[in-house]
């Protein structure tokens, strides 16, 4: 069960105001980082869109080496050539493959718990602000 905060250590007005004031520059904090995780998030849907992107093309040229290295006629030379482009393509597939998928699974869980802290901190926050009016509403000027 979470703990409340003690608002009867606040005593007068002035530490009310001044608790006021510092729980509204954490919220602030919070409210920041809670914008940040909504640009993490758009940045990895556009990683994920150019990661789908990139891929595609790649395959696209590998469909086209593939042709290159199956054309009749070509020299030793020419035939090697084309054999080695292909791989080098078909590597470099192999690495946007990895990378893609570095940006999925836990990374992406793991976001939602730091979203669900940030909510979770705006919460209690929120909360000790209502607190605080309400006790400094019982004391005396």
């Amino acid at each position: 069960m979470p703990m409340s905060p003690d608002y009867s250590l606040l005593t007068t007005w002035a530490e009310c105001d001044a608790a006021t004031a510092d729980v509204n520059f954490e919220l602030k904090t919070y409210s920041y980082r809670d914008t940040g995780l909504d640009l993490a998030d758009e940045r990895a849907d556009r990683s994920q869109a150019s990661g789908a992107a990139a891929l595609a093309k790649k395959d696209g040229e590998i469909l086209t080496a593939q042709g290159q290295a199956a054309l009749p006629g070509l020299t030793p030379q020419q035939q090697q050539d084309a054999l080695d482009n292909l791989e080098l393509l078909q590597a470099q597939r192999k690495k946007i493959m990895r990378s893609n998928r570095s940006t999925a699974g836990t990374d992406r869980f793991l976001k939602t718990v730091d979203a669900a802290q940030v909510q979770g901190q705006v919460d209690v926050l929120t909360a000790a602000l209502a607190g605080i009016a309400a006790h400094r509403a019982t004391l005396g000027a």
